[in-house]
């Protein structure tokens, strides 16, 4: 017999077999109908693309796809009527994504979940192995993530189905019993092993931005590449709704390495290009007859889990014993930071925005600042997330603002403020949805003679898009009472253009990720470019964050933004320090401010 080539992959088989008898009982692996009847059974098909004449080429049953028989070569856009509406439109931004960047065969993959028009779920990967070809293999997961549905099997003691029992359903992995359950058998036998706990970061802001349904296809092929990454033998789960685990045999490379580099590549999901980065606690025990409870075990991982937390997105930590006083320690921190909030220990310090042509104040952003009797100033990044927890966020913001208010209506009495001068003040998602909201500010306004966006109020993109519709009238109702309106860290969020032109923002602010990394990455700096570009187009004054030092500030004011705040002019300063800024700004004397 002669080598079979699928797509350009010999596939021999022995010398005078006949490949096309698939009824013969002796069928091999090495013949054409054993290969074929593999992949039905898989609820598979290879396929070939051709990146120039955008034409796919399938191998295998062609009615996973809902496709005609026929139809072993089709054109890209002849598929839109077998996939959802943007589906394949998707697909095709990954194919050209691949065919400009990935210059030598090999060097570029492509994988993609894609719904089809009767809700199935397919699984697309594949390889660019030469100039102008892809190849790969789409799966058919549907059977896969629903083969609980379809297990008669039961337990006597609840009458539930197994598979309901120990499997998530969504991804098909183990969820938390499951997991324990297994985790108990695999400590038993004897060996090293190494338990990671990864969380998803910013996975709410996510689920609001895409929808439920979107975000559980992210978190489908998240589950997908932890599979690709870890031998059949690992356990692999579901923990929680943004949390996965993995406990297997200690190797090279970690385990936390293998995890990442399968979890944190980008993502492709209704046309929003997602960079997923996880926070991970590892812990390691010995199997065998002393080996730990697993859920002793999975308790240790998830404190390191919440001391990589701590350390910002993408961090790592391992388990420690000082970690079990840490979690005293948060204790301790919620009731004094409630005692805080009585006591007035929470206060506004503002920090500095510039004009970078000409160096003159702007404005401040008013930052809050827990100044403890004992321990001095504690940073919002380590009491922020207590605040959150114990669902404060609303009391925190109204001392800022009237605060904030304060100080307005003294400065404005005390000096010849520059036109358009403000104070912007951050407005959480609780604030923006509690009643009372717009009428508070439009009496501080009032109540201060504060001119009209003197006082600026900063949304995120993430908090906005909790509900659009709303957040816009709410949004446009503050304007109306004389607030500016900020979107605050714009260009990480998943927002749709279209709601930058329908909400009334005046201002945007750059999120310092991309500026901090401008003299480091060529990308960082176009994203500014257009930011900024965007910002013209839209009327939008544009602040950049994290303006670190001068050289910064001078390739900003080159590129054409406006105004910028950072280390490099100034840090979150007390009142009375942000006034004596204020004043030199403005060229007023020491002595004038003495008297």
């Amino acid at each position: 017999m002669s080598d079979i080539n699928l797509f350009g992959w010999k596939m021999g088989g022995p010398s005078g077999q006949d490949v096309l008898r698939d009824v013969d009982p002796r069928m091999t692996i090495d013949s054409r109908a054993a290969q074929m009847e593999a992949l039905k059974s898989a609820d598979a098909l290879l396929w070939s693309y051709d990146l120039s004449q955008r034409l796919f080429e399938f191998k295998g049953d062609l009615r996973h796809l809902g496709l005609p028989p026929l139809w072993s070569r089709v054109f890209l856009d002849d598929l839109d009527p077998a996939f959802e509406p943007g589906e394949v439109d998707r697909l095709d931004s990954q194919f050209r994504a691949l065919e400009v960047h990935a210059a030598q065969p090999g060097e570029g993959h492509i994988q993609c979940l894609l719904r089809l028009r009767d809700h199935r779920l397919v699984y697309l990967k594949g390889r660019k192995v030469s100039r102008g070809q892809v190849l790969g293999l789409i799966t058919d997961l549907s059977r896969d993530i629903g083969l609980k549905k379809a297990i008669g099997k039961t337990d006597h003691n609840d009458g539930l189905p197994l598979q309901d029992i120990h499997t998530d359903p969504l991804t098909g992995l183990l969820n938390r019993q499951g997991f324990l359950h297994g985790a108990g058998q695999v400590l038993r036998k004897p060996g090293d092993y190494d338990l990671v706990v990864a969380d998803l970061n910013r996975f709410r802001r996510l689920n609001e931005a895409l929808g439920h349904e979107r975000a559980d296809i992210v978190l489908e092929l998240l589950a997908l590449r932890l599979r690709d990454a870890f031998p059949d033998n690992a356990l692999l789960s579901r923990l929680g709704e943004d949390e996965f685990a993995v406990l297997t045999l200690r190797g090279f490379p970690r385990v936390s390495e293998r995890m990442r580099n399968a979890l944190e590549r980008p993502i492709n999901v209704a046309g929003f290009d997602i960079q997923p980065t996880f926070s991970m606690g590892a812990v390691s025990v010995d199997g065998g007859d002393q080996a730990l409870e697993a859920a002793e075990l999975l308790r240790r991982a998830e404190m390191a889990v919440e001391a990589a937390q701590s350390k910002g997105a993408g961090g790592v930590a391992s388990y420690k014993r000082d970690l079990e006083s840490d979690g005293l320690t948060r204790l301790a921190l919620e009731a004094e930071l409630r005692k805080a909030f009585v006591s007035g220990e929470i206060h506004a310090w503002y920090q500095p925005i510039v004009n970078l042509h000409t160096g003159r104040i702007t404005g401040f952003e008013a930052l809050a600042r827990w100044v403890h009797p004992r321990r001095g100033v504690i940073p919002p990044d380590q009491f922020l997330g207590a605040v959150r927890d114990l669902g404060m966020m609303v009391d925190l913001g109204t001392i800022i603002m009237n605060t904030t208010v304060r100080v307005l209506g003294k400065w404005k009495q005390a000096y010849a403020l520059p036109a358009g001068f403000f104070i912007s003040v951050n407005l959480s998602a609780p604030e923006i949805e509690r009643l009372h909201l717009i009428e508070d500010v439009s009496r501080l306004i009032r109540d201060a003679g504060l001119p009209n966006k003197m006082l600026k109020l900063e949304v995120t993109e993430s908090d906005v898009m909790r509900d659009p519709q709303a957040s816009a009238r709410i949004l446009e109702d503050l304007r109306t009472a004389g607030a500016g309106i900020a979107l605050d860290d714009f260009g990480t969020g998943f927002s749709s253009l279209s709601y930058l032109a329908r909400l009334p923002f005046d201002t945007l602010k750059i999120d310092r990720s991309f500026v901090n990394t401008m003299k480091t990455e060529a990308s960082s700096e176009k994203i500014v470019r257009s930011i900024l570009t965007l910002g013209r187009d839209f009327g939008l004054d544009v602040v950049a964050e994290g303006v670190e030092d001068m050289a910064l500030a001078d390739r900003l004011a080159a590129l054409g933004c406006q105004m910028g705040q950072g280390w490099g002019f100034a840090k979150a300063l007390k009142p009375s320090e942000a006034e004596a800024f204020l004043a030199n700004s403005l060229g007023y004397k020491a002595d004038a401010l003495s008297a």
